[in-house]
C-alpha cells in the first residue's frame, strides 16, 4: 500500500501533467501549445516540472534562453526531491547543451534510479540517454508513460522535430584588404512557429565599407524563397601585383521556387542586380540554379557527414549592360580524428562570359585562401582546398590549426596555412566567434569572422 501510495503522489502533478502536454505537442509539430503548456508548469510552482519546462524552452527562447532559464533551472533542480527529481536531472544532461556540463552518462545513471517508481518515464530517457532500441522496446509494455514516452513510441524512437530556434547578437568580421568591423545578425528557422525562415544582417568595416542584406524561406517541400542586399564595398583588385582600391556599390534582389528531397534541395529563381564601380550604374539581370546535397550533423568537436552544392547564374542579354554567366561547385565533409574534427572543402568558381573585374571570381580574405589579402586574386576561374583539424581546448573554447591553397587561372598554385581560435555559443551552429593568424606565399594576416569557416 505505501508503494502505490508513493506512486500516486509521484504521479498527481499539475506540472508534470503540464510538461508531459507539452512534450505530446511538441511531438505533433504544435510548438506554439507546447510553450504554452511548459510555462503552465513553470506556474504551478513545482521544481521539478519547472526544471524539465525550463529545459524544453531553452530550444525554444533563442540564444538568450541560457540567460533568461539557465539560474532558474539550477535553482529548480536543487529544490526537487523524489523520482522526478531524478529524472528533472536525467533532463538536464539529455537537453542542456554540453557547454554547461551536460553529459549523456549521467542522465542514463539518473534515468536508472527512477526505473523502479516510474518506469515508463524512466525507459524513455535511458533510451535517449544511450540510444539502445531495447529501452524502447521495453517502453512498449508499460502502460503508465509520460508524453515524453509516448511521443518516442509514436515516432519510432525519434525526437520531436526541431527547427531550431531565433538568434540575435554582434558579429565580427575582417582582413587585411577589407578592413575589420562588425554588425548585427538576427535569424530565425522557425518564425511564428511556423518553420519559416528568416535572416537579418547589418554590417561595417574601418574601410568604409558597409552592407545590409534579408533572405527569407518559406516551409514546406515545395518552398518559395527569396532576398535582397546593399550596400558599399571599398577594395583591392591587383593588377601585376600593384594594388588600386576601388569603391563598389551594389544592390541586388533574387526570387524564385525550391524543392527539398529528404537531404537535397533544388532551387531556380531570377536576379537583379546594380552595381557602380565609378562608371555609372551597370545593370546584370537574369536567372540562377542550384542543387545541394546536405548530410551535415551536428557542431563543433561532434560535426560530421558532408555537403556538396553546384550552382550557376547568368545576365539576360536584353535586360543586362555588359555579359555574365558563372557557375560553382563546393564540396565539404567532416570527420572525428584524433579525438577532434577534421574538416575539408574544396571549391571552383568559374566566369565563362567577358565580364568585369568586380564579377570575376576571388580569392584570399577571411573566407578562401586565408593568409593572402582579401580578393588578391581575380581570375576567370578560381580552385581552393582547406583542411582543418578542430580540438575543443576549454569549455566552449575551439583551437584549429590549417592549411590551404588557392589555384589561380593565369597565376598557378598558392599555399597557405595558420592557426586559430572559436568561440562556440548556443543554440545554433553559426553562433561562432573566430580568430585566425594566417600566413601565404604572398604575405600574412590577422582574419575575424561570424560562424566556423566551412
Amino acid at each position: 500500500m505505501l508503494w502505490l501510495l508513493l506512486f500516486s503522489l509521484a504521479w498527481a502533478s499539475p506540472g508534470l501533467d503540464a510538461v508531459s502536454a507539452g512534450d505530446r505537442a511538441r511531438f505533433d509539430g504544435d510548438r506554439a501549445a507546447a510553450v504554452d503548456a511548459y510555462r503552465a508548469a513553470i506556474e504551478a510552482g513545482e521544481p521539478a516540472a519547472e526544471a524539465m519546462a525550463r529545459l524544453r524552452l531553452l530550444s525554444l527562447s533563442g540564444n538568450w534562453g541560457l540567460i533568461v532559464h539557465g539560474p532558474r533551472i539550477d535553482e529548480a533542480l536543487y529544490r526537487s526531491q523524489g523520482p522526478w527529481s531524478a529524472l528533472a536531472w536525467a533532463d538536464f544532461h539529455l537537453f542542456a547543451p554540453a557547454q554547461v556540463g551536460a553529459d549523456p552518462a549521467e542522465a542514463e545513471r539518473f534515468a536508472r534510479s527512477a526505473l523502479l517508481l516510474l518506469p515508463g518515464p524512466a525507459l524513455a530517457r535511458l533510451y535517449l540517454a544511450t540510444g539502445d532500441p531495447r529501452w524502447l522496446a521495453e517502453l512498449e509494455k508499460v502502460e503508465a508513460r509520460d508524453g515524453l514516452a509516448e511521443g518516442l513510441l509514436a515516432s519510432d524512437g525519434a525526437l520531436w522535430p526541431d527547427p531550431g530556434t531565433w538568434f540575435l547578437g554582434l558579429g565580427v568580421a575582417g582582413a587585411p584588404g577589407a578592413g575589420f568591423g562588425g554588425g548585427l545578425v538576427f535569424a530565425n528557422p522557425d518564425l511564428a512557429r511556423k518553420e519559416w525562415v528568416v535572416s537579418l544582417e547589418g554590417a561595417a568595416t574601418t574601410r568604409g565599407s558597409y552592407a545590409a542584406g534579408l533572405s527569407v524561406r518559406s516551409p514546406g517541400r515545395v518552398y518559395g524563397w527569396g532576398g535582397g542586399a546593399v550596400g558599399r564595398t571599398v577594395a583591392d583588385v591587383y593588377v601585376d601585383d600593384a594594388r588600386q582600391r576601388f569603391t563598389q556599390f551594389s544592390g541586388q534582389a533574387r526570387l524564385g521556387p525550391g524543392l527539398r528531397l529528404g537531404d537535397w534541395r533544388v532551387a531556380a529563381g531570377m536576379g537583379l542586380r546594380w552595381d557602380d564601380v565609378g562608371e555609372g550604374m551597370q545593370a546584370a539581370h537574369g536567372p540562377s540554379a542550384s542543387v545541394a546535397w546536405d548530410r551535415r550533423q551536428g557542431w563543433g568537436k561532434d560535426a560530421r557527414g558532408w555537403f556538396v552544392a553546384a550552382r550557376t547564374d547568368g545576365a539576360i542579354p536584353a535586360l543586362s549592360d555588359y555579359p555574365h554567366w558563372a557557375w560553382g561547385a563546393d564540396a565539404r565533409g567532416y570527420v572525428g580524428v584524433l579525438k577532434g574534427v577534421t574538416a575539408g572543402r574544396l571549391t571552383f568558381n568559374q566566369e565563362l562570359a567577358d565580364a568585369p573585374f568586380f564579377r570575376l571570381p576571388s580569392a584570399g580574405g577571411a573566407e578562401l585562401h586565408r593568409g593572402a589579402w582579401a580578393g588578391r586574386y581575380r581570375a576567370a576561374w578560381i580552385a581552393t582546398a582547406d583542411v582543418e583539424q578542430r580540438w575543443m581546448l576549454i569549455g566552449p573554447l575551439e583551437g584549429v590549426l590549417f592549411v590551404n591553397a588557392a589555384w589561380v587561372a593565369d597565376d598557378g598554385l598558392h599555399p597557405g596555412g595558420g592557426a586559430g581560435l572559436r568561440l562556440l555559443l548556443p543554440p545554433q551552429r553559426f553562433n561562432v566567434v573566430r580568430l585566425d593568424v594566417a600566413v601565404s606565399d604572398s604575405g600574412w594576416g590577422v582574419y575575424t569572422g561570424w560562424g566556423e569557416t566551412f
